[in-house]
């Protein structure tokens, strides 16, 4: 049973890899012509600034739901923590759930490897496998998250792609749900991942959060919702605490881990 659930913890860091309040006005102040040129200004500061994202507290979650013969059957994971992306470092916790079932877990990276801990039936164990070649993990927000795709970032160069919001210093960019828009998203996920999704109700949710009193962005947040008969899965994530610093040390503990090649 042990191995199973390990697997499944391990596991999800290979077959997976592939919410925001929602603001309902498109304002750009008084709508002057210097306003617009500032709004235009703040996207692409925006953009630039996501590209060059070095670190930041990441919030991730996944989850799939299965759907047969009056039964159902979830897989996914929660995780949040402290993540650097050159070179890829993580300190995180959360938790694994599989079939109704979840294991509190604590990640790791470090010198490309990647480190899991996991309480289960009251005992503690360490598992480690390398980091893929070009750091394409799951728990790499910057690899991962849709709002960080190139496909999606050049739709800030488009000022009438976003609705925005203003409150005090802060400025939120939420990207509009029109049916051209959806096929953007879409087209960049599938890019990412090679899923179908043909076939799937699909909904999203991506923001960028900019402070106009730093000019630096303050959060990134996207969710991702798709589902068909028998099926539905959910993908959040979000990153805050921009550019902190980030220091990863391994416990002693996770120098007996055990090596899993798959």
């Amino acid at each position: 049973m042990r191995k199973q659930i390990f697997a499944v913890m391990v596991g999800l860091t290979v077959i997976l890899g592939g919410c925001s309040k929602q603001s309902t006005q498109n304002t750009e102040s008084t709508g002057s012509k210097q306003s617009i040129e500032n709004i235009e200004n703040i996207l692409q500061e925006v953009k630039k600034d996501a590209k060059e994202v070095k670190s930041g507290k990441a919030t991730m979650m996944l989850s799939s739901i299965k759907e047969n013969n009056n039964s159902s059957r979830n897989l996914g994971f929660e995780i949040s923590g402290d993540e650097k992306f050159d070179p890829l470092e993580l300190k995180a916790s959360g938790k694994t759930f599989h079939s109704n079932k979840s294991y509190e877990t604590e990640d790791y990276i470090k010198d490309g490897v990647y480190y899991i801990k996991g309480d289960i039936d009251s005992k503690t164990v360490w598992y480690k496998r390398k980091v893929p070649v070009g750091n394409k993990h799951i728990l790499n927000f910057k690899d991962q998250s849709i709002s960080m795709q190139e496909g999606i970032l050049n739709l800030l160069d488009n000022k009438d792609n976003w609705d925005v919001t203003k409150d005090g210093d802060k400025v939120t960019f939420k990207l509009k749900k029109t049916d051209e828009l959806k096929n953007k998203v879409k087209e960049a996920y599938i890019k990412k991942t090679t899923w179908k999704l043909e076939n799937y109700d699909f909904d999203y949710i991506i923001e960028y959060i900019y402070n106009s009193k730093t000019k630096d962005i303050e959060k990134i947040v996207s969710e991702l919702n798709y589902k068909t008969s028998g099926s539905s899965t959910i993908i959040k994530d979000s990153l805050e605490e921009i550019n902190k610093e980030v220091k990863v040390e391994l416990p002693e503990e996770s120098k007996n881990a055990i090596e899993k090649d798959k």
